[in-house]
């Protein structure tokens, strides 16, 4: 079993000593203000966020049950099946892509591999909707950062 110490983020020092991440970790995935979804190395779904309730076709229901059964396109199981070979073949890098399963609406997707003691226990799917991420970036692009700093420095930058 890995100790805190055998942690890479504690070995890189990425981390504040004696502190554990988990302590906070189930705040981050809930929070995270983008779809979250946890699925085992057998491909069942273990968790999924608010956001990816509200957003995307996440329900109680999928819980406990494969993400083979919500795939509804005749090439969604077989593109799953080899993402999750190259995970289970020890690819540690995420694998992005872009994604339309609900015929409108675009997603960014990021899978990565959940490792415990160098063991594929299961992956994580992040995922964002892509006009939002456009959106903002026009929005960049447009103005740069003063709009965003408006946002959030209603009354100008403080004095200093």
């Amino acid at each position: 079993m890995t100790t805190h110490a055998d942690l890479a983020e504690v070995s890189d020092h990425r981390i504040v000593a004696d502190w554990a991440l988990g302590e906070w970790a189930d705040r981050l995935l809930e929070q995270a203000g983008l779809g979250v979804t946890i699925v085992d190395r057998h491909g069942t779904v273990m968790y999924y966020n608010k956001w990816a309730s509200e957003h995307l076709d996440r329900q109680p229901g999928y819980l406990g049950h494969s993400v083979y059964e919500r795939h509804h396109r005749k090439i969604t199981n077989p593109r799953f099946d080899a993402m999750f070979k190259l995970l289970i073949d020890g690819r540690t890098e995420p694998v992005h892509y872009v994604a339309r399963p609900y015929g409108k609406t675009t997603l960014l997707v990021t899978v990565s591999p959940i490792r415990i003691d160098g063991e594929l226990v299961g992956l994580s799917q992040l995922v964002l909707l892509k006009d939002e991420v456009q959106q903002l970036f026009a929005r960049f692009d447009a103005t740069g950062r003063e709009s965003f700093e408006r946002d959030m420095l209603p009354n100008g930058y403080p004095d200093a």
